[in-house]
């Protein structure tokens, strides 16, 4: 058996005994006592759910907080960012997750906060996401002489993928088509076509249409990076009326966000002005401000047409962000006044769990100056392809 030495175990008891107690010893002693105690155990429980309904009401309140300054930098900064920018092509609804975990322990400690909370969420959807909760629209023919039923499609990357069944859908009086250029002749004679007499090609560009086409001119912007038009200008003869009909497809900037993705984003963020960060910041922000210039020239140039006029295509600018504003701010988004739901057109069938594997973004759009007002917008449920379809009627008010 080991020996043992009295006199040396007693030395350390007092060793022990005399030590100074560190916080846990103090925690644990004094809430041994506190429970003991029943009104101090009262006392405890009042101050604990205190500090429960605090911290949920700040966790909220700063949640709230937050959802409401992403939502008006994407607006109101949106591409003159690269930080923002690279933000705008993400899955918004990863935004909401947050505030969808909160909201059960908000209702549950702190009641007054879940309304703030919810409510900030629902603006969120709306503003930022153009969520709409209009009951699905069902396509209608067009009227004779009021109305014209447009439907807009980037054909890049189709995946062999019939159009038909959406546009039978539709029933449209024009079929833009971007990435598609030299193909009005094979549509116009391909068995499924026939409604459409005329058909016009100009660059990529491609219009099939119910009523005679007049005219068609490109749309180039002087500082193109690829020097191709930006769109085309197509005019066309509508029950006598001539109306201007502007097919668009802006540059992607695809390989722009696979760069980001290492990180060159977050010059967006620490770039300051007088860092080292700034020259990085200043040298990627360039690509953006480019990109802003060719939308407000574009934008400008249709404001200045004579004629009663609709754009559509495909921008590569996401909704709710600073270039979709330009346009919105001065054209009538068919979606926003007569659409239903997200409106969401790319990047079509995914494998992203943030969007329930279909697209989160709405970069393909259809517009119309004041001459027009949106009764119906749709957006193609689901086809795997590249793009979705987005088809809208527009009556003619003046």
């Amino acid at each position: 058996m080991p020996s043992t030495d009295p006199e040396a175990e007693s030395e350390a008891a007092r060793d022990i005994g005399s030590r100074p107690q560190d916080w846990m010893d103090r925690f644990l002693a004094g809430l041994g006592a506190t429970l003991v105690d029943e009104s101090s155990r009262f006392r405890l429980r009042k101050r604990v759910r205190r500090l429960v309904r605090v911290l949920f009401g700040v966790s909220a309140f700063g949640y709230t907080a937050f959802l409401l300054i992403v939502m008006f930098s994407l607006r109101w900064i949106g591409e003159r960012n690269l930080a923002l920018a690279f933000i705008l092509y993400l899955p918004r609804t990863a935004f909401l997750i947050p505030s969808a975990l909160l909201l059960p322990l908000v209702l549950f400690a702190h009641r007054r906060s879940a309304l703030g909370l919810l409510a900030s969420s629902l603006v969120f959807a709306v503003w930022s996401m153009d969520f709409r909760p209009h009951f699905v629209p069902s396509p209608t023919p067009s009227q004779v002489g009021r109305s014209l039923n447009i439907l807009t499609y980037n054909r890049g990357e189709h995946m062999n993928q019939s159009l038909q069944p959406f546009k039978n859908q539709v029933l449209p009086d024009l079929l833009l088509l971007q990435d598609a250029g030299g193909r009005s002749a094979g549509y116009l004679a391909s068995e499924g076509y026939e409604e459409f007499p005329y058909g016009l090609d100009l660059a990529e560009f491609t219009l099939l249409s119910r009523h005679p086409i007049l005219s068609a001119a490109p749309v180039e912007i002087e500082h193109d990076r690829d020097k191709a038009p930006i769109a085309a200008r197509f005019v066309i003869d509508f029950k006598g009326i001539q109306v201007a009909v502007y097919s668009v497809h802006t540059v992607s900037p695809r390989d722009t966000l696979q760069y980001y993705r290492r990180g060159a984003f977050l010059y967006g963020l620490f770039g300051l002005p007088g860092t080292p960060l700034a020259k990085k910041r200043h040298e990627n922000q360039v690509y953006w401000d480019e990109r802003i210039t060719e939308a407000r020239t574009l934008r400008d140039r249709i404001l200045a047409d004579p004629l009663p006029v609709i754009i559509a295509g495909d921008f590569n600018a996401p909704a709710g962000g600073y270039i979709h504003g330009l346009f919105r701010s001065r054209f009538q988004d068919a979606h926003a006044e007569a659409g239903h739901g997200f409106g969401y057109s790319f990047p079509g069938t995914t494998r992203n769990p943030l969007s329930l594997g279909g697209p989160w973004m709405r970069i393909d759009y259809l517009f119309c100056d004041e001459h027009w007002r949106p009764t119906w917008c749709i957006t193609e449920a689901d086809r795997p392809s590249q793009h979705r379809a987005v088809a809208a009627q527009f009556e003619l008010t003046r």
